[in-house]
């Protein structure tokens, strides 16, 4: 129980350190995961590009990573491909952090603060969902440099929706921001 209770505390000093071995105590039987709620409704959208640097020295355009499983999904209403989850559950893990921690650098960019860095789990995350996306951007390009890809970069967007109250107005627009990762070897993603 004592474990249970920390794994649901709030992020602590306690949390921190003895997190990770919380959850590997827990899971795989007593893991929860609350991405079947909704908590917030959608306000923007979240996509990836990729590109390819081939043997001989040539870098491909970029590719639409996420146009191809969100068509596949649209193309199905019944039966709708899951397959666009792979990618936005990446982008979930990069973009998402603890809400204390949000807080915190939220307050700290108000007051023109030194922003507090990532903490090694939150780059230990981010690592791990750009490797999947580079993984599954790889899988998309099969054709690119004739099949002799080197490396592979990711750029991940959002696109940041007008508010509701500007529905109406057709000047209003949303900020795009875009993140581009580093090169990813091929050899590394197979």
């Amino acid at each position: 129980m004592t474990m249970a209770a920390l794994s649901q505390a709030p992020l602590s000093p306690a949390k921190l350190v003895y997190g990770d071995w919380v959850a590997e105590y827990l899971d795989p039987y007593f893991s929860q995961n609350w991405q079947l709620f909704a908590p917030t409704p959608v306000s923007d959208d979240r996509g990836v590009l990729a590109r390819a640097a081939c043997a001989d020295g040539s870098v491909t355009p970029y590719y639409d990573v996420t146009a191809r499983g969100v068509e596949k999904a649209r193309s199905s209403r019944f039966f709708p491909s899951r397959e666009n989850r792979v990618v936005s559950a990446h982008l979930q893990n990069i973009t998402s952090s603890e809400e204390l921690l949000r807080r915190i650098r939220q307050q700290q960019t108000n007051d023109k603060k030194p922003m507090l860095p990532p903490l090694p789990y939150e780059k230990a995350t981010e690592a791990e969902a750009v490797k999947g996306l580079s993984r599954y951007a790889y899988d998309q390009m099969p054709a690119a440099c004739d099949g002799d890809m080197e490396r592979i970069q990711i750029r991940m967007y959002v696109h940041e929706l007008p508010p509701w109250s500007k529905r109406h107005d057709p000047s209003a627009e949303g900020k795009v921001l875009v993140k581009d990762f580093a090169w990813q070897k091929t050899r590394d993603l197979r």
